[in-house]
């Protein structure tokens, strides 16, 4: 992991799929054979989707258990556009699509906002209009390089979807219904002709191959128009559609639907099966037939220009017809829409995070995050000195994390800090060696501790509680930390003492013996350590239920937690 040394990653239950329930988790990982087969490998597969800081975790007060942002399921809050910061409500992002519809564009070249520019013309008239563009300040495209030009400098999106490139407006809905009526009556009386009089078709065909072939726009159109004409002809015949209705999320072709596969009325009448519909077969009825010619065209565009003027995968993923291949085929990107989400916990659909509606607002209505309810641990190591020895003084020597001596005992300190407003009992546990191709001796020394309760900083200065015991009594005749004792204790933190014996990385079996190959983290020391926590706290009424007549004040209820940690230690110098 790339990270700097030490560090501490928290283990979602989410990465076991038969992790047990949260009321019997903690007393089965006490047995020491369910603990065996259950210690956690921090250089496993599926280790790099389980372990997270604790600041990206959440926390579930109604499961008490850790919330990774897989153990969450989000739902939208809303929608805004980032440019102009306006909330965009659902039923129109269900109509128009999760693209802003004002004046919000980027550019299709660099993605930088556009701005909208007025276009100089000395040579136009008096009482002429003026002349708008979208232009980027940055690499300085323009929709004049396309032949996009508008008149008012508002409703940029309704003005451009009305303009083709090339200046050429574009059709609306009504005009191509009109051409598609003029273009099928044109072929029929075209076939009529051909019956009667074959040798005179050939202005007809001369006529027809003349017209430019036609845009995406129009095959939908095209296509569209076909399938509500097969509906249509399905109506009299089939109840399941109604004649012209083409839209299938209506709330009548739901309740048709819902019709069709009801056991009541399914038994009452027999439904004749609906007629298949044929496809499209032309191009007036939306079947797109590949032109060589335009792939000859392109390619001997590409020899005059070169690949400068075609366009990269990026460029085209962000068009809305993801077929452009040139320059001049680029049009604005409209903004795409954000969403502010609310997260829920996948089991109890308990909300943990919920920020607020406001769009302009960074604050959060509901977040309950992890480092609030989870202890944080961290650890660092204990200076040694010339002989060898731990010291508590400043003047030693301080440990290299990314070169720890093979086979040499080296002590680190474990602090753990407690965010309850409830004393604490700690129990940590872990593997006598550690998982992998290179294996470490670890020993925590002191496995059993308590913690203080997370209280006011005064209260410790104000209390006149017994002095601490100081470090040096913790180490005995030898100069050896004392196992059983705790290092040192606050307020609400405690540091315990753990003593890490590197592996070897290279192979000391026999004379002569070659070398093994290590994978890349084979020298990286990580330990991991299962914590469990015993506290008593509050019963709230919640939790008692309405019913229940427990509930005086100041009841309390014992809570047992329990989760794995990894803690990265640094790495195993070679040899």
């Amino acid at each position: 992991m790339a990270q700097a040394f030490p560090y501490t990653y928290y283990a979602c239950d989410c990465f076991d799929s038969n992790v047990v329930t949260a009321a019997k988790r903690a007393s089965q990982l006490l047995a020491v054979a369910e603990e065996d087969e259950r210690t956690f490998d921090p250089q496993g597969l599926r280790s790099n989707y389980a372990l997270y800081p604790l600041e990206h975790l959440l926390y579930c007060e109604d499961c008490q258990q850790i919330r990774c942002p897989r153990c969450v399921m989000e739902e939208t809050l809303n929608w805004y556009c980032p440019n102009c910061l306006f909330e965009v409500p659902s039923s129109v992002v269900k109509s128009d699509g999760n693209r802003c519809t004002r004046n919000c564009f980027n550019c299709p070249v660099c993605i930088s906002p556009l701005i909208v520019n007025v276009l100089d013309n000395p040579e136009a008239p008096p009482g002429a209009g003026d002349r708008h563009i979208l232009a980027c300040p940055y690499c300085h495209w323009s929709t004049l390089e396309t032949g996009i030009e508008f008149e008012k400098h508002t409703g940029v999106y309704a003005q451009i979807a009305r303009i083709a490139n090339g200046g050429k407006p574009i059709p609306t809905q009504k005009e191509r219904d009109k051409e598609r009526e003029r273009r099928k009556d044109h072929e029929a009386k075209s076939r009529e002709t051909r019956v009667l009089s074959p040798p005179a078709d050939e202005p007809i065909a001369a006529t027809s191959g003349s017209l430019d072939p036609p845009t995406r726009d129009d095959l939908f159109s095209n296509l569209s128009a076909f399938y509500k004409s097969q509906l249509e002809a399905q109506a009299p015949s089939n109840s399941l559609f109604a004649a012209g209705d083409v839209n299938f999320s209506s709330p009548s072709a739901y309740t048709r639907i819902m019709n069709l596969y009801s056991t009541t009325t399914a038994k009452k009448q027999k439904r004749s099966k609906p007629t298949p519909m044929r496809e499209a077969a032309s191009e007036l009825e939306g079947l797109s037939i590949h032109d060589p010619a335009s792939d000859i065209a392109s390619i001997e565009r590409i020899k005059r220009d070169g690949w400068t003027a075609t366009l990269s995968p990026t460029q085209k993923r962000e068009q809305i017809n993801p077929h452009v291949q040139f320059e001049d085929e680029l049009r604005p990107v409209p903004t795409l829409l954000c969403t502010r989400r609310t997260k829920r916990c996948r089991s109890c659909r308990q909300i943990v995070a919920k920020p607020e509606s406001k769009i302009t607002s960074t604050r959060y209505k509901i977040k309950i995050l992890a480092l609030s309810h989870i202890p944080r641990i961290s650890i660092r190591a204990l200076p040694i000195t010339s002989t060898g020895l731990p010291s508590t003084s400043t003047q030693s020597s301080p440990v290299n994390y990314n070169a720890l001596r093979s086979g040499v005992a080296t002590h680190f300190l474990l602090t753990l800090s407690n965010p309850l407003f409830d004393p604490i009992r700690v129990t940590l546990a872990t593997s006598s060696r550690t998982p992998g191709r290179v294996q470490s001796r670890v020993t925590i020394l002191c496995p059993q501790f308590d913690v203080g309760k997370n209280t006011d900083v005064w209260d410790d200065a104000l209390s006149s509680t017994v002095a601490p015991e100081r470090r040096g009594s913790l180490l005995n005749a030898d100069g050896q930390i004392e196992a059983g004792k705790v290092w040192d204790k606050g307020r609400n933190w405690t540091t315990v003492a753990i003593e890490v014996v590197p592996g070897f990385l290279r192979s000391t079996t026999g004379f002569g013996a070659a070398d093994e190959e290590f994978d890349e983290d084979d020298d990286l020391l990580e330990i991991s350590i299962f914590v469990r926590l015993e506290f008593e706290a509050d019963v709230t009424a919640d939790e008692r239920g309405l019913g229940d007549s427990r509930g005086s004040k100041g009841e309390k209820e014992r809570r047992e937690e329990a989760f794995w940690t990894v803690v990265g230690a640094g790495r195993i110098a070679s040899m």
